[in-house]
């Protein structure tokens, strides 16, 4: 067969410069996220330039197109995909940040949060967007909500099956029933027409990397194995999503034996900013993962890996600096993260001077104190002879991007592994229970996690 190349992307959640000033309340909030905000229309013009000029045949951007709804960023979002489409065909699919779902828009002015601020809603996104999937669809779904659901072809031999699942009618993400006729009929039509189906949605249809990382809240669809295995069984290979804003690649097989995998494609506009390039061949998907280098900001070019980087891991040392702060500084900076930060205000007095101590700490300031709970045996000396001296807010940040990038540091690094491990397995000596076992499995998986960089699927 020829060969067809796609580029998936997702999250890009552009923000409008309009919406902010630059003050605390911005800086509240832009701190209590991994993704950037007011960077975000520099980083989509940089990455959307390396896509345009790369060989790739389409491009598919997996919901979550804007920060929360706003218009005015809808209007800018789609004047950046106009301009791409001029290179590459462009399909799109919206997802619950498109029409702020949560009725939560947002204006930051100095210290205050304005929140009457016009919104795009559901039942016009397929109308906004029409251009860049339904206007060329073979077929069209329209969801109770007015969103839509479409295929279309790629190429010769490639149907793309676009799908909105942001509501299945019973409060959770996922298809309502004639939703999900209509996706049966469009998979039995592609193995009619010969055409290799790759699906794409927002949200996960499985657990990545460990359930308590991405099996909280609403991020997978609602009854996530019904889901998957009837996409399985009705001959569905291969899924792509967004959402979590992590990379991975996982696989689900169903009772009958049918296997569907899914690749979760990582925030644009966070660390490490993925262009997610597949190419379809006769052997299966080749999957390679390009990252952004550089964007332009404010009249300066900025290393952007290395830029994310500390934005990402920020979002974990301002809370914890809050902590070290005051009681004040510490609750409004878990209200920014979308918490009832007064509901946590006990929680200060214990936290402040562990706060403190964080920022202070190296790994041999966790060996003494875990020595005297009479954990010496579980850590590797000659690991910590090694990483002694590294501050405990390194590992907390390098474990943080390993989530985030999929580069799994305990593959090519054993004393790395061994050391964190060995802390981990005290933590279960001490308190043995389902939080500290799931921490111990999760770390395991992130030191452990392969890039999905080169794979075949």
């Amino acid at each position: 067969m020829k060969e067809t190349k796609l580029v998936f992307i997702a999250d890009t959640h552009h923000f409008s410069k309009t919406l902010a000033d630059g003050g605390r309340a911005y800086y509240l909030r832009s701190g209590s996220d991994q993704k950037c905000l007011l960077e975000t229309g520099a980083i989509i013009d940089a990455a959307f330039d390396a896509i345009a000029n790369s060989d790739a045949d389409a491009v598919l951007l997996a919901g979550d197109i804007t920060n929360d709804g706003e218009r005015v960023c809808h209007e800018e979002m789609r004047e950046k995909l106009y301009a791409l489409q001029k290179k590459k065909d462009v399909f799109v699919i919206t997802a619950t940040h498109d029409w702020c779902c949560d009725g939560n828009p947002r204006k930051f002015s100095g210290n205050a949060v304005y929140h009457d601020v016009p919104v795009m809603g559901h039942e016009e996104l397929r109308d906004f967007y029409f251009d860049f999937g339904p206007r060329q669809a073979n077929s069209e779904f329209i969801t109770h909500l007015g969103t839509c659901s479409y295929t279309v072809d790629v190429g010769e031999n490639v149907r793309i099956l676009a799908l909105n699942d942001d509501q299945n009618g019973s409060g959770a993400a996922g298809f309502s029933e004639p939703h999900f006729q209509w996706i049966e009929a469009q998979i039995a039509q592609a193995q009619a027409d010969g055409k290799v189906l790759i699906g794409m949605e927002h949200h996960l249809l499985m657990t990545h990397v460990h359930p308590m990382i991405t099996g909280v809240g609403s991020t997978c669809v609602g009854d996530r194995e019904a889901v998957a295995s009837r996409l399985a069984d009705a001959g569905l290979r291969y899924m792509f999503v967004g959402h979590s804003h992590i990379q991975c690649i996982g696989s689900f097989t169903s009772a009958k034996g049918n296997t569907i995998t899914e690749v979760n494609v990582g925030a644009l506009v966070g660390y490490p900013a993925p262009m997610v390039y597949v190419t379809v061949t006769d052997a299966g998907l080749k999957i390679d993962v390009e990252t952004l280098k550089s964007f332009t900001f404010e009249g300066k070019t900025i290393d952007a890996q290395r830029y994310l980087a500390a934005h990402a891991t920020a979002l974990i040392d301002r809370l914890v600096e809050g902590a070290a702060l005051t009681k004040r500084e510490f609750t409004d900076r878990l209200c920014a993260m979308g918490l009832k930060g007064e509901n946590f205000e006990k929680l200060y007095y214990p936290l402040h001077p562990l706060a403190r101590l964080y920022f202070k700490a190296t790994a041999n300031t966790v060996y003494r104190l875990l020595c005297a709970l009479g954990c010496r045996t579980y850590i590797d000396r000659t690991a910590l002879a090694v990483y002694g001296d590294k501050p405990l807010q390194e590992f907390v940040g390098e474990t943080w991007l390993s989530i985030l990038d999929a580069q799994g540091k305990g593959v090519s690094d054993k004393a790395y592994y061994r050391l964190v491990m060995g802390v981990t397995n005290a933590l279960v000596h001490l308190k043995r229970c389902t939080l500290t076992l799931d921490l111990r499995d999760a770390l395991n998986n992130i030191l452990l996690g392969e890039s999905f960089k080169d794979a075949v699927i």
